[in-house]
């Protein structure tokens, strides 16, 4: 694999000689550049191919904050990273808009291995570099109106519970992505990742969850034309069919608690690069979905044809870069893949369950023979 480029910007030398120190054993893996501003971190960005900025929160000048937001706009395929030793929520609410992750300071080599590692594996899945650029650029993406509109009226109501907020959370792929996104950030230094809406709201906080939605604008909702275009109705149908009977299947294999609410995240996150494509590459996926129609051809393989890779890479791709949890984001990109059916290998249980229930949803049971009985109480609790 060819070494990729870390750019690490920080005013304080001693900060970036220690970075220096720490690093040395991952040089045989990356290519380093070290700053003392912002300003020349631009330049380095203008003349080199860079992977990774690591921007310090503090500098003068540029900040950390500004240099950041002008990376997003201008190389947003570069992965952003902030190091900071402010523990500042109201500092955390507006820079989460635009890094990737958060560091401490100091840094341990533990942690940056771990991060460099995790992001050395999303190169794997993708390389095209007009997506990369697209998908780095991501902030947020479309949620349908009437819950965009319920989620409103309850953040800005002083009587809302934290139950009341997740179970509409719960209920859409695009609020569900960023909740998760932002309360598993390194920013909140949680020993375990925390894999439902509920504890996510409930461990954020409303007033945080208030300031992230009304001033800083977390959440989007689709337009009507995209609502109409791309039958979003049918596409949130669906990831809600699949997110129920992907908890059931779970829940029947005997699996923890846990790892069933990963199920149902998963199950709900599974078509989540459709919203990609559905918000930043309209007219392709419009020109996907006629083909499709047209010539009776798989929608992954006409995406395989037009993009050179398809939506469940892409949505992986977003939920690991957004560093939701592995067993969530392996799902959301293999649900699709025929070389990991049950008769060829074993899947893990939040992938197996995703797998079956997105098949069985679709109204294909050939393979989930074996859940015929969860099909059946699943099938008589949603239509009560």
């Amino acid at each position: 694999m060819i070494k990729k480029t870390i750019l690490f910007v920080d005013d304080e030398p001693m900060i970036l000689n220690g970075l220096r120190r720490i690093l040395y054993p991952l040089l045989k893996d990356w290519n380093m550049l070290f700053v003392e501003s912002g300003a020349k971190g631009i330049e380095i960005l203008e003349q080199t191919e860079v992977y990774v900025v690591v921007a310090d929160m503090r500098m003068p000048g540029m900040n950390g904050f500004e240099l950041l937001q002008t990376v997003r706009k201008r190389f947003p395929s570069v992965i952003r990273v902030m190091l900071t030793g402010q523990p500042d929520r109201d500092v955390y609410c507006e820079v989460m808009a635009v890094c990737h992750y958060f560091l401490w300071k100091p840094a341990r080599f533990e942690d940056l291995q771990v991060l460099f590692n995790s992001i050395r594996e999303l190169d794997i899945s993708l390389h095209d570099r007009r997506l990369l650029h697209l998908i780095g650029g991501i902030t947020s993406l479309p949620s349908l109106p009437p819950l965009f509109n319920r989620l409103m009226e309850l953040i800005e109501s002083q009587e809302t519970s934290a139950t009341q907020v997740a179970a509409v959370i719960n209920e859409d792929i695009a609020m569900a992505a960023q909740i998760l996104k932002l309360v598993n950030s390194v920013f909140f230094n949680l020993s375990r990742r925390i894999e439902t809406i509920h504890e996510a709201i409930s461990y954020l906080g409303l007033d945080i969850l208030r300031q992230l939605v009304l001033a800083q604008h977390l959440f989007a909702q689709c337009s009507e034309q995209e609502r109409v275009t791309f039958k979003l109705d049918e596409l949130w149908q669906h990831s809600l069919c699949t997110a129920t009977l992907a908890k059931a299947i779970a829940e029947n294999d005997n699996v923890s608690v846990a790892t069933s609410n990963s199920a149902y995240l998963a199950g709900l996150l599974h078509e989540i690069g459709k919203l990609i494509l559905i918000r930043h590459l309209p007219e392709i996926y419009g020109e996907i979905l006629q083909e499709v129609k047209l010539q009776g051809k798989s929608q992954v393989q006409t995406e395989l044809e037009r993009l050179g890779t398809n939506h469940a890479i892409i949505g992986g791709y977003l939920t690991s870069l957004w560093g939701l949890p592995h067993t969530i984001t392996e799902a959301v990109a293999l649900h699709h893949d025929t070389t990991i059916s049950p008769e060829i290998c074993r899947m893990s249980p939040v992938l197996e369950a995703v797998w079956h229930a997105n098949r069985i949803c679709r109204g294909n049971c050939l393979q989930s023979q074996k859940y015929q009985i969860v099909i059946a109480k699943w099938q008589h609790t949603i239509n009560g």
